[in-house]
């Protein structure tokens, strides 16, 4: 084994490195599943997805009209295993584009992934193209690397088989039957119903324990409910938070970086856009968006929240007098935005203020779009407790680096937090 090797197998074991033998090593912040994880920069990994099969497979005379349908208007097409797993057609797929669904043009016709519209249409990849082996020998694997929100929440909707879209040549060899050959890859699109069946779908779900449990957290956020919110937040599932021990599903190992917070907004308002998923916490990561694609457009009880009324605040809040920020509400506001200046506040106005200046990624975990300012006091208060306790976590999250990115110091966090002070204290002069 050379050196290379056995630092990767190193680092594997203290960062949530997947090792496995003879295949691609992945670096992962969580594992959702025997099969699904969650990689640094939020996106989901599906390993050992069937793709496509040899055997035979059918076809209406619409799809082939260059071959002799039989009596019945179809063509059962043969692939063989020397044609499947060719190291031609295995190369052809390495590195394709996946898609939610076949592209079509206006007419329906399936719409190959070119330079031209792979924006529009990718939303991952495959990588790590092979033949399966044992029960899986008349399968070709891939490893699928989801970029995308919408993808990664369709697959947990039903959009979890899959389909190849590929360019062949095919040889008659009777009505009614053909045999391919050259084939030659172009995408790999997320489908409900996959001409190979379940044998090409992605594994595991995301389980009913963490359903449940994100359901329970954003009914108690909407419904408005104190207890119900700190007693979801104190028992979070461990499949859910990634914390070691026994639970549900085998847990990564994860190593402590010191946090690098970013900038607080100079014009505290809550974004209206945004897809940067870099701060959220691994768990939220990987099963917000998810839950809100499950749950639909409305909310709970089945009403269309937009028709709901917005609260304007509670009667008490305008009584509330400035004063001096200390105790719970300082060490929460210290967590959510590190280094933030306490001075004499309302206190429900210097939470909604530590709200706005927070990463709205965080903040939008628990408030989902409502705006802050528009926030009953009370709502306000569950929000400042949610987003201390998933602050928490996020010192142990990987952050977005790059060439002209500042360079690690190595410094403490006590050394991080003195300098975001000065920071404060500078801005304010």
């Amino acid at each position: 084994m050379d050196r290379f090797s056995v630092r990767v197998l190193v680092l594997g074991y203290f960062c949530g490195l997947d090792v496995v033998e003879d295949t691609l090593k992945y670096f992962f912040t969580t594992r959702l599943g025997n099969t699904r994880y969650q990689l640094a920069d939020g996106s989901l990994l599906c390993k050992d997805v069937p793709i496509a099969r040899t055997g035979t497979q059918l076809y209406a005379d619409f799809e082939l009209p260059d071959l002799e349908p039989d009596t019945d208007g179809e063509v059962v097409v043969e692939r063989s295993p020397d044609e499947v797993f060719s190291e031609a057609t295995l190369a052809s797929f390495e590195g394709m584009t996946v898609t939610i669904k076949h592209p079509e043009d206006t007419q329906g016709n399936i719409v190959f992934v070119d330079p031209d519209n792979w924006r529009e249409l990718a939303h991952g990849h495959v990588q790590n193209i092979r033949r399966g082996e044992g029960e899986q020998s008349d399968l070709m694997l891939a490893d699928l690397v989801i970029k995308d929100t919408d993808a990664i929440a369709a697959i947990d909707t039903g959009f979890d088989e899959v389909s190849c879209g590929y360019d062949a040549q095919y040889r008659q060899l009777s009505p009614g039957k053909a045999a391919q050959y050259q084939i030659t890859g172009n995408h790999v699109a997320l489908v409900q119903d996959g001409r190979a069946g379940t044998r090409c779908s992605i594994g595991d779900s995301m389980s009913n324990t963490a359903q449940n449990w994100l359901k329970r957290l954003r009914t108690a956020f909407k419904t408005k409910d104190s207890a119900a919110m700190e007693e979801a937040l104190n028992n979070a599932p461990e499949s859910v938070t990634g914390d070691e021990g026994t639970g549900e599903l085998p847990k990564a190992i994860n190593i402590n970086i010191s946090p690098q917070q970013p900038l607080p907004n100079k014009d505290p308002e809550m974004p209206k856009g945004g897809t940067g998923d870099e701060q959220i916490p691994a768990w939220a990561q990987a099963l917000i968006a998810r839950m809100d694609a499950m749950e639909g457009k409305t909310a709970d009880n089945g009403t269309d929240p937009k028709k709901e009324d917005k609260p304007t605040g509670d009667y008490d809040e305008k009584d509330e007098k400035e004063e001096k920020i200390t105790g719970d509400a300082a060490y929460k506001a210290e967590l959510i935005v590190p280094g933030i200046k306490l001075g004499d506040a309302k206190p429900t106005a210097f939470k909604r203020t530590v709200l706005a200046s927070a990463d709205q990624n965080m903040v939008r975990t628990i408030v989902g779009d409502a705006e802050i300012k528009k926030l009953p006091k009370h709502s306000v208060d569950m929000a400042f407790n949610a987003v201390a306790e998933l602050a928490k976590g996020r010192n142990t999250a990987q952050h977005n680096t790059g060439d002209a990115a500042r360079k690690s110091s190595g410094n403490s966090i006590a050394d991080l937090n003195k300098a975001n002070t000065e920071f404060w204290a500078n801005r304010s002069k």
